[in-house]
């Protein structure tokens, strides 16, 4: 646990997790289920009504330094629950034990499968980096939130009349609380994105060249190259960062966005995408870089459930479900055997999950 000087609270957790020793003493305080209990109820209140702030949330925030963080977790659990927590909270009187399995199972699934760190950020510019294999959760003053991928840059700069997130490189998912007066944008080059009260991710590819957005509740404006383009809850679009190309748009499943979402939650959801993206998500992530043997393995299409945080794990099923071999260092991991692949042997196997 280390306290920043503003005030804000920050917990994090290393990638083979101190969780028992910060959870600790993050709540010293009061005992941990009431922390909880304080926190969902905030969370349900704030998600009932995102248009007008809680009577009495501010002075509970600053009532004790380890708050903020507890709210942040409750949202996050909130936004994993899709929305069915304020109707479990409603059942405090008759099923308080079930309703605290129901958030304490859904964090701890969260915070067991990744390296995360919580911040609440104050309203000057703030920037935010993250390497290999760290994913932050970050709570805002205007009571939005988001979620920062690994290996991801950005600024924030939230403020009474105007809230912005310059975003460099990587990936985020912003939860916002909507305020027509003071309109939430993220900016990744030349493309603009507007909250018009919503859930979405931006995924910033600089190497490529592009940028991403998938709207999972709600709208968003976008623009880009003096076109304005809307989004809606099930939809994607990829733009190119500087605005010279014409943007592609394309409808997305409820699985769909749960697979595309599945970083938060320490999960790598693969169907129908290829060996090399897959690679590159979980080097993402990872410190133990994976390698393959050829472009060609790189194209095959893989299908599963894997955990984020076990490349040697993916890497040797996909070896199996591939048809090769899986060689895994102290320093590296390759997959695929100089010898050629049987065609028929790749097509007839697909991969165990890991999960």
């Amino acid at each position: 646990m280390c306290r920043r000087r503003s005030g804000a609270s920050s917990a994090r957790y290393g990638p083979r997790g101190s969780r028992r020793k910060n959870w600790a003493l993050a709540n010293r305080g009061k005992p941990a289920s009431r922390l909880e209990d304080e926190a969902a109820r905030w969370a349900a209140r704030i998600d009932a009504s995102p248009e007008t702030s809680p009577a009495g949330l501010d002075r509970w925030l600053r009532a004790d330094p380890v708050h903020p963080g507890a709210l942040l977790r409750a949202q996050a659990t909130l936004a994993m629950l899709g929305g069915t927590a304020p109707e479990a909270l409603a059942l405090e009187e008759k099923a308080p034990a079930r309703r605290r399995w129901l958030l304490g199972g859904a964090a701890a699934a969260l915070a067991a499968s990744i390296a995360t760190a919580a911040l609440l950020l104050p309203a000057r510019g703030e920037q935010i980096r993250t390497g290999i294999g760290e994913v932050r959760s970050v709570a805002l003053h205007d009571g939005s939130s988001l979620a920062v991928d690994a290996r991801s840059a950005l600024v924030t700069r939230i403020g009474p009349g105007a809230r912005t997130v310059a975003l460099t490189d990587g990936k985020a998912l912003f939860r916002v609380r909507h305020n027509a007066a003071a309109p939430f944008r993220v900016t990744v080059g030349d493309v603009t994105i507007t909250d018009i009260g919503t859930v979405f991710q931006v995924d910033a590819d600089r190497a490529a060249g592009t940028v991403e957005v998938l709207v999972s509740e709600g709208l968003v404006q976008v623009q880009s190259a003096g076109r304005t383009l809307r989004l809606a809850a099930g939809q994607r679009a990829r733009f190119a960062i500087d605005g010279t190309a014409s943007p592609t748009v394309e409808r997305i499943d409820a699985p769909g966005i749960e697979r595309a979402l599945g970083w938060t939650s320490g999960r790598l959801d693969l169907d129908g995408e290829t060996l090399a993206e897959a690679v590159a998500e979980l080097n993402r992530h990872n410190p133990l870089q994976i390698t393959l043997a050829s472009p060609a393995l790189g194209r095959e299409k893989l299908y599963g459930a894997f955990r984020i945080d076990d490349p040697a794990g993916f890497a040797q099923s996909a070896a199996i479900g591939l048809g090769t071999r899986a060689r895994i260092g102290q320093d590296a991991i390759l997959i695929g055997a100089p010898e050629k692949i049987s065609p028929s042997l790749r097509k007839s196997r697909r991969p165990p999950s890991s999960l």
